[in-house]
């Protein structure tokens, strides 16, 4: 995926260049740009995991017709840890801040959100690429969801790391 920022800069149209030229108004347009790069970028994140979700959800299926129940409490277990990881990383805090708000949220700190969220998307190929490797006929399927269970929990750490960024504190 290329790079975000650089897309949304390239789509501005003839009024929002000129614009750049307004005193005050270039660094304003900017923080709404990273804001929304952030965002995107998080959305991608989000839809990388919802596809997860429907192939554990295929497994879990595959293994009810099956009627191999045994591993069904791990995957069901992995499945709503990424569906809870997948809501906090689509509906984060995407680095608003107003005028008299007590956190302030400057270009410094847009800039390392979007950090996060581009190495949050790497964390998120390697979860799908896990997810679609898990088969109901593997014979390291417990060790499969393992393994999926521990890099959807990592996610989530580093994303709780992201939301210490924005407010100072963790969740």
């Amino acid at each position: 995926m290329a790079d975000i920022g650089t897309r949304i800069d390239e789509s501005k149209n003839w009024f929002e260049k000129a614009a750049q030229h307004l005193p005050g108004y270039r660094g304003y347009k900017e923080k709404e740009l990273r804001r929304e790069a952030d965002k995107i970028q998080r959305l991608y994140v989000a839809e990388r995991l919802e596809g997860c979700r429907h192939k554990l959800e295929e497994v879990m299926l595959d293994l009810t017709r099956r009627t191999d129940l045994e591993p069904m409490d791990d995957l069901d277990i992995t499945l709503r840890k990424l569906r809870t990881v997948r809501d906090r990383i689509q509906f984060a805090d995407y680095g608003y801040a107003g005028l008299f708000d007590t956190v302030k949220v400057d270009e410094p700190i847009l800039d390392q959100l979007y950090q996060y969220d581009v190495q949050a998307q790497e964390q998120a190929r390697s979860i799908e690429d896990l997810a679609n490797a898990l088969s109901a006929d593997s014979p390291s399927l417990h060790s499969d969801i393992g393994l999926l269970d521990e890099r959807v929990d990592a996610l989530d750490a580093y994303f709780t790391e992201r939301e210490h960024v924005i407010t100072g504190a963790g969740r």
